[in-house]
């Protein structure tokens, strides 16, 4: 569906104060003296306000919807992460997408996809601190960790107790390690990467998640019995 046909399908009410938005910003404070990029960015959260695009957009729906390139999609979309989120937002987008890793090379990488290019600025803000550096060669959208550095980004969403909880229940359940969280951790994300290579496509994003959620979550009694099966 166009730009166009989904503004068509929203309220009108709710189309005219996007409209009154847009026309009070270029007026002011003299026709036309916004620049074009600035002005691009603002009609760009406008539609987003409005829904017709996404908070969260895919790079290649902008790219389609919008018809522009590639860099001009994640331009625009970086531009409106940066006025609009907090870090709030940022930690609880990222702690979203930790739990949808992407298992490569025989699980000596970790692949996280992320359309949002200023939260990959993020994270690697976040990783320089805790002395990891990222992986971009693949493609601008899927950042690849080693296994430490993953880990490493994951705990810092865990409390100290829930992290010794995480481990005591791993340890009892039979994961291997040195007994750290990622020692036991590092066990139990090799069992999982097996088990996804293993599954259909289809069914790899939910059993990762249904895995990780409730770890990252701090709700390990969740998924006791699943992961029990999976280490045995």
């Amino acid at each position: 569906m166009s730009v166009i046909d989904k503004i068509d399908k929203k309220n009108s009410d709710d189309v005219k104060v996007t409209f009154l938005n847009i026309m009070n910003k270029y007026l002011n404070p003299a026709f036309g003296s916004m620049s074009k990029r600035d002005f691009d960015i603002f009609l760009f959260m406008e539609l987003q306000k409005l829904g017709v695009i996404e908070t969260n957009p895919n790079i290649y729906n902008l790219v389609s919807e919008l018809k522009v390139t590639r860099s001009k999609a994640r331009s625009l979309l970086y531009e409106a992460k940066l006025r609009i989120s907090s870090e709030n937002d940022l930690n609880e987008e990222l702690k979203n997408l930790l739990q949808n890793p992407v298992f490569l090379k025989d699980n000596d990488k970790i692949g996280i996809e992320i359309d949002n290019p200023y939260l990959i600025d993020f994270l690697r803000f976040k990783l320089k601190n805790l002395n990891y550096i990222t992986d971009g060669s693949f493609s601008p959208e899927l950042v690849k960790l080693s296994v430490d550095a993953y880990l490493s980004v994951f705990e810092t969403y865990l409390s100290d107790s829930d992290k010794s909880k995480v481990v005591d229940s791993l340890v009892k359940l039979g994961a291997k390690g040195d007994n750290s969280f990622k020692g036991v951790m590092k066990a139990a994300l090799k069992k999982l990467g097996t088990k996804v290579a293993d599954n259909a496509g289809g069914e790899v994003a939910e059993s990762v998640s249904d895995y990780l959620g409730p770890l990252l979550n701090g709700g390990i009694d969740e998924v006791k019995d699943k992961i029990k099966t999976l280490l045995d």
